[in-house]
């Protein structure tokens, strides 16, 4: 049984016991562990399910047992927890086998004394000693060494104990002990937990929730963040952990730490799509304005002059001839100043350096000494400065910590002048996002806290999309979630303050789907103008038009407004084909705004819809005479025109647009104005230019020709003639 079985055995257990289907979980426990020889196993077996066996003897007796709900709990529980140790037992040959190195330099924690885990606590300080740069190379592997052993030995505990949890304790609590340690071992107890399932990490998780250092406590917030989406449902079935949670809304500040984590977290679930719009988009653009730069400018020769500090007067028009690039550029720094992930695509391909086979360097806080970077840079000759260099790389906040290994170690492999091109760009670049967080941000508390998640979490999202290991443990980012219709989410977040603000995140990310069920949520407890303008936005965004209409309308008692409703309306009505009902909508939006050119193309296009081509020649003429060198609204002109017998007329503009910018739809009007005005040559000349524009689309061709038969038909050429035409066309 591979390990994606495995999870799927532990869900439909999961499923059956919180649905109340104990025996089916006994018949799944009982059929996975038949051909299992541990004796300890069958035993709990058998003891849980005498105890249930005894439980429905007794239920229905004549004198009631007060005690039947909570043992009927304590049995869902520790059904659920002999799964796990049975997983646990199926899975170890293959676990051990993916992390050979595991047994070899782990710490069991169990076996230690007192006294041998006080000396391991003095080692810990003494590796966080303010000196720690200056201790020899072997100090730092045999620290580097104590604190994976130390990583390994609570991955790999499936349940904490006391002395676990006191050396926990005394590790994170210290003064002594270093930042980086303690969160290293925080990672380490939530990928504890998250493999598996143990109410005492889920309650040091807590306790570290509220730690004084920035660091330490981020880590432990999303730890315990994702560790109850993994297990949202089970969580209902201790008492304990949910009465933690119900004291989260009591501390507002622990609760806005909890959003600040969700909100990150949806923002690393996006960084594929990110990655995607970064390489097809943004890139192309840039590497386009490049090449116009270097054919316009003759950026070599220029590069030659002695005065780089000259701008060169020609840039700005040259730039207004992309305007995109701007945008794409604005986009891209304001996504990543917002914490989005804009580097996984850059990096993803720098995660294969032998560092990264160590499972706790992905989520190694970035340290400038760390042992391997300073290997590594003495490896390098060359005349930049390696101390700045690695300090600006630590305390920038623009690259997760993992992004900043990877750097440092793909650099040692580059000539000393891609080396510095490099190092020389990369400070630019920092130096300017640098500038631009402060800006924004000016790293108070709250910044700060949004810095260790963003990087925290990217460091979590590139060992789960990145490192094949990451298959041993369920991928937390895709975890489906709901925030209104899980009852443990809903404790931490089901205010209505934060469904708004996280509805409002979704609304301004174009996610409409994500936003409309929030906003439905939030139109069901209170009602608001703008709540119902905005689910009703959602709707029409997922083409839903008639409940669309059915908010706005709502939102048309509160009167405000109302020209923007009005505007919705008619785009919706057109949507479902009442176009009479959007005529209605557009005219009274042309009272409000007259002159509105848009508003008068729109309710011209309404009148063509509705087939009265009259009125909407009325509005089409309007524009052109409002705007005459748009050129778009020949087109309907001409369309109209046809339609209405004024075949002159109609050539006059078709012709027009023949000298501007011609769509495939435009040659075949063309050559209709053409035959039905007896000019055959001219139209066969024109159908064919049609059939060129849309890439010799054959289907379309005829389809199109076809559709028109109603009006060509006025001049009695009928549909053998077409067909005759169309062939015509086509053999030539």
């Amino acid at each position: 049984m591979n390990n994606s079985e495995l999870i799927n055995f532990q869900d439909n257990i999961l499923e059956s016991v919180i649905s109340g289907r104990l025996k089916h979980s006994f018949d799944l426990i009982n059929g996975l562990s038949a051909g299992m020889t541990d004796a300890d196993i069958q035993e709990k077996y058998d003891t849980i399910h005498s105890t249930y066996l005894n439980l429905l003897k007794y239920s229905f007796n004549s004198v009631p047992d007060p005690q039947r709900e909570s043992i009927y709990i304590k049995l869902q529980q520790s059904i659920l927890e002999l799964g796990d140790e049975i997983k646990d037992k199926i899975s170890s040959q293959k676990f051990t086998n993916s992390y050979q190195d595991y047994p070899n330099h782990s710490i069991d924690i169990k076996l230690l004394s007192l006294s041998e885990i006080s000396q391991i606590i003095l080692r810990l300080k003494q590796s966080s000693d303010e000196l720690n740069e200056l201790s020899s190379e072997e100090k730092k592997k045999e620290e580097s060494k104590l604190g994976k052993s130390i990583f390994y030995s609570l991955l790999l505990s499936n349940t904490f104990k006391e002395v676990e949890k006191e050396f926990l304790k005394q590790v994170i609590n210290s003064r002594e002990i270093s930042w980086r340690i303690k969160s290293i071992f925080i990672t380490a107890v939530t990928f504890s937990l998250m493999r598996h399932f143990d109410s005492e990490k889920f309650y040091m998780l807590f306790d570290f929730s509220q730690h004084e250092e920035p660091e330490t406590r981020q880590r432990a917030i999303i730890g315990l963040f994702l560790s109850l989406l993994i297990y949202q449902k089970r969580i209902v079935l201790y008492k304990e952990i949910i009465n933690r949670l119900n004291s989260i809304p009591d501390d507002s500040k622990f609760q806005e730490g909890f959003l600040a984590v969700l909100i990150q977290y949806i923002k690393s679930r996006d960084t594929e799509k990110i990655t995607r719009q970064i390489q097809d988009e943004i890139v192309p653009e840039v590497l386009k304005i490049r090449s116009d730069l270097e054919e316009r400018f003759n950026l070599d020769e220029l590069l030659n002059k002695e005065n780089f500090e000259e701008k060169n007067p020609d840039w700005e028009n040259l730039f207004k001839d992309s305007p995109d690039v701007y945008q794409k550029l604005e986009q891209f720094s304001r996504m990543q100043i917002e914490g989005s992930d804009v580097f996984m695509g850059a990096f993803a391909l720098l995660k294969n350096f032998n560092f990264f086979n160590e499972m706790s360097n992905w989520f190694q806080p970035f340290d400038r000494t760390n042992n391997e970077i300073t290997y590594a840079f003495k490896q390098i000759d060359g005349d930049f400065d390696k101390s700045a260099f690695l300090n600006g790389l630590e305390q920038t906040s623009v690259l997760c910590n993992s992004d900043k290994y990877s750097f440092c170690f793909n650099i040692q492999h580059m000539s000393a002048q891609q080396r510095k091109m490099m190092i020389d760009l990369f400070n630019m670049e920092m130096n300017s996002m640098n500038e631009m967080q402060a800006d924004e941000q000016k790293l108070d508390n709250e910044s700060k806290n949004k810095v260790i998640n963003a990087q925290y979490l990217q460091d979590l999202y590139r060992f789960y999309k990145l490192n094949d290991h990451s298959k041993e443990f369920v991928d937390v980012f895709n975890v489906s979630f709901d925030i209104v219709d899980s009852e443990i989410l809903t404790i931490i977040f089901g205010n209505r303050k934060i469904v708004k603000n996280l509805a409002e995140y979704y609304f301004s990310n174009d996610e409409y789907s994500k936003a409309l069920k929030l906003f439905l949520w939030l139109n069901s407890r209170e009602k608001s103008f703008e709540l119902l303008e905005k689910t009703g936005f959602c709707f029409q965004k997922l083409g839903d038009y008639i409940h669309a209409i059915e908010l706005y309308k709502q939102a048309e008692l509160y009167d405000r407004n109302r020209l923007w409703l009005q505007k919705k309306l008619g785009y919706c009505y057109r949507k479902i084909g009442e176009y009479e009902k959007a005529i209605d909508q557009y005219i009274l939006v042309i009272k409000e705004e007259p002159n509105d050119l848009n508003n008068l193309a729109y309710l011209g296009q309404l009148f063509m819809d509705n087939k009265n081509f009259e009125e909407a020649l009325k509005y089409f003429y309007r524009v052109e005479y409002e705007s005459p060198e748009n050129t778009k609204v020949y087109g309907p002109i001409g369309w109209c025109s046809f339609v209405l017998g004024k075949y002159d007329n109609s050539l006059k503009y078709y012709q027009k647009i023949t000298n501007d910018k011609p769509s495939e739809w435009d040659y075949l009007n063309l050559g209709h104005c053409y035959w039905v005005s007896g000019n055959i040559t001219e139209a066969i000349e024109a159908y064919r230019n049609a059939y060129f524009r849309s890439d010799n689309n054959e289907d379309w061709f005829r389809k199109t020709f076809k559709s028109d038969i109603k009006y060509l038909s006025q001049k009695n050429i009928n549909e053998f003639e077409i067909t005759l035409m169309i062939d015509y066309v086509l053999l030539k």
